[in-house]
């Protein structure tokens, strides 16, 4: 459930690595004229994956509000520090991304 969020959130950051994934793991067609809409299709199918295995996608799905986020960013563990390899991110993008989960949907 988190994974796609995050995957979301940063995929700005390096889209061709997205695009990557959405085309050799999930078969996308590659669009060169919008690579974004690739790596969002490709971050969808992921979604979808998770879901035909009865993986939760969301926070309903989890049993989970929202909560409970701000309990979760705490648990997390980032104080007012960062955390990542491969992008930096803060207590508020953490809290982004778990806002992401909370309403994803197919």
């Amino acid at each position: 459930m988190i994974m796609p969020a995050w995957m979301e959130y940063v995929h700005g950051h390096n889209v061709m690595r997205f695009c990557q994934m959405a085309t050799r793991v999930f078969g996308c067609q590659m669009n060169f004229e919008d690579p974004e809409a690739t790596a969002l299709e490709g971050i969808h199918r992921f979604r979808e994956f998770l879901h035909s295995i009865g993986m939760p996608i969301n926070f309903t799905e989890l049993g989970a509000k929202e909560e409970d986020i701000p309990t979760l960013v705490e648990k997390f563990g980032i104080g007012d520090g960062t955390t990542g390899g491969f992008m930096k991110l803060n207590r508020n993008d953490i809290t982004a991304i778990y806002k992401l989960a909370a309403h994803a949907s197919l």
